[in-house]
């Protein structure tokens, strides 16, 4: 593992493996850097792909206690990130990862070639789309799951896997699964309070002229294809591309489809 010193001082720690363009790979939440590895396995090479850990997860340092906008925050450790690395890079994010490595490659758009975006969180997408009652109705939703991850209801995280990945999902999962799930539900409320509250505009989204490849599985949960719908039209450069089976943990349920898909799209 390699270890980047930000401008703050504070640690990033990210993995590194392969030769040829740059990828660096946002994991979701909550997660690290290694939840990349089953997909990583399957690519053909020609890449040299970076797998940070999001401040807070992993080896990585977390944000400051004070810090108010969470989601820009952890871009702005990504983008330290982008500009370590020579030439352009392609970012690639997955959940809530997605929505970090969209605000980082926003931000340091003259640093970045394009982007892949795997079942994106980006619920601001249904608002700037204009579809309000559907994004009223899933913050309803979450701010239930908050509520009872606040008091540390035992498998309360459970809420939020089985919304994404199906009813009963989480009661199939192991129990050395379960327990890192349970272990991280303080951090996953903040990213999904994070999610909430993103305040990046249409004009900065209209504006970003690099290719963006979104991805989502198609039996996931209705929102999962309202999300990539509404950041189509936001992104000029955007195309979607349906995973046939596949439900928010597709990382590891489809690997092989994602790692051609990235396969495919960076160049």
């Amino acid at each position: 593992m390699s270890v980047l010193t930000t401008s703050t001082g504070a640690r990033l720690n990210y993995g590194e493996t392969g030769t040829g363009h740059t990828v660096i790979m946002v994991h979701g939440s909550p997660g690290e850097g290694r939840a990349w590895a089953n997909v990583i396995g399957q690519l053909q090479g020609g890449l040299h792909i970076l797998t940070p850990d999001l401040p807070g997860y992993g080896g990585s340092d977390p944000l400051p206690r004070e810090t108010t906008n969470r989601t820009a925050a952890m871009a702005s450790a990504i983008g330290e990130l982008i500009v370590s690395c020579d030439g352009p890079i392609w970012l690639c994010g997955h959940s809530y990862g997605a929505n970090v490595a969209l605000h980082a490659a926003v931000q340091w758009r003259n640093r970045v070639g394009g982007i892949v975006l795997l079942e994106p969180v980006f619920l601001r997408a249904l608002q700037l789309g204009g579809d309000v009652q559907l994004y009223k109705t899933v913050q309803a939703f979450f701010v239930s799951y908050l509520v009872r991850a606040e008091f540390a209801e035992t498998d309360a995280i459970g809420i939020m896997i089985d919304f994404w990945c199906g009813e009963g999902f989480y009661d199939k999962l192991t129990s050395r699964t379960k327990g890192f799930l349970n272990a991280a539900i303080s951090k996953n409320a903040e990213d999904v309070r994070a999610s909430f509250a993103e305040t990046i505009g249409a004009t900065a989204l209209g504006t970003f002229d690099r290719p963006v490849m979104i991805a989502f599985g198609d039996r996931s949960p209705k929102v999962a294809a309202m999300i990539a719908a509404s950041l189509k039209k936001l992104l000029p450069r955007a195309v979607i591309a349906p995973i046939r089976g596949a439900t928010h943990l597709l990382l590891d349920s489809h690997a092989g489809d994602v790692a051609r898909l990235i396969g495919m799209t960076v160049r």
